[in-house]
Formats: structure tokens, sequence, C-alpha cells
């Protein structure tokens, strides 16, 4: 009877060992490589807007913005009392993303020039990865910020510690 009962556990524990356990596939996207006048948009940080527009030949919108766009990127940088804290890249090659579909943020960060050695690793869900570069002081995120929207990577100094 114990016998009996000893085959049936592990009978039942083999077969619920499988069950919850999802086969995850992360994306992998061939992304094309960056032109070689390419500069990320993290390099413009702590920049004055007025030079960063001089050096894109992009005149800052009425918020002290700056949008730059080709076929592949699509680069916001965000400043606060003219000094840029805060920049953005969308891959619009990697639109349409999901929140519920893993993608190699690796493959991100190569995309826009990053150099992943120098990041430590913070977090990572299905939509986002969060790296710090501690040598900068930035925090750089990768996320699927929305279903069918493009991958963006961003960059600033503003929050990293948090």
């Amino acid at each position: 009877m114990i016998k009996r009962g000893l085959i049936f556990t592990l009978a039942i524990s083999s077969a619920l060992l499988g069950c919850g356990k999802q086969e995850t596939k992360v994306e992998t996207v061939q992304l094309t490589p960056p032109p070689a006048e390419f500069i990320s948009p993290y390099r413009f940080l702590k920049f004055r807007i007025s030079a960063a527009s001089d050096i894109l030949k992009v005149a800052p919108d009425a918020n002290g913005s700056i949008v730059t766009s080709t076929s592949q990127y699509e680069t916001r940088y965000e400043s606060n009392d003219g000094i840029i804290t805060y920049s953005e890249i969308a891959l619009l090659e990697t639109a349409p993303c999901s929140q519920t579909q893993e993608f190699d943020p690796i493959a991100m960060l190569n995309a826009v020039s990053v150099d992943v050695r120098r990041l430590e690793a913070q977090m990572r869900m299905t939509h986002v990865a969060t790296y710090y570069d501690h040598s900068d002081k930035l925090k750089v995120s990768v996320t699927c910020q929305q279903d069918g929207m493009p991958i963006i990577v961003a960059f600033s100094n503003k929050y990293y510690g948090y």
C-alpha cells in the first residue's frame, strides 16, 4: 500500500512539475546597423539644448525638446533649464512590439551603439530591461511601452540609482 502511494505521488509530482512552465521565445530582430555618422543619444546628455540643436541641425520646439527622424530611428531629446537630461530612441524596425513577448535587449542596445560591457543589469521583465552605466551615471532602459509601437531605448542621468 505504501509502495503504491509513493508511486502515485511520484507520478503526480512529475506531471505537475511541467505545469505552469511556458516556453518563452525571445524575439531576435536583425536591425540595420547605424550609419557611420550616427551619434548615440546618450552622448548628448548634459549638453546645452542650443549646442545639440546646432550639431543635429534641428531647432528645439517650444518645450525645449528636439526630435529627429530617419527611416530607422526617431530620437527625442528633452531638456530642463536648457540642459538635456533625457533622451530616447525609438527603433522603428522593431514595430510592432508586444508587451507579452520577450525581446533581446542586448541587440537593441547594440543597434544604438551602446557598449553593453559597461552596463550592469538591474531589472528584466517581458517588456522592459533596465541597466545602470556607473561610469557615466546613466540609467538605460529598453522597453516595449505599448503593444504595436517600436521598442524604445531611453537614457537618463536624472533617475540613475533609483
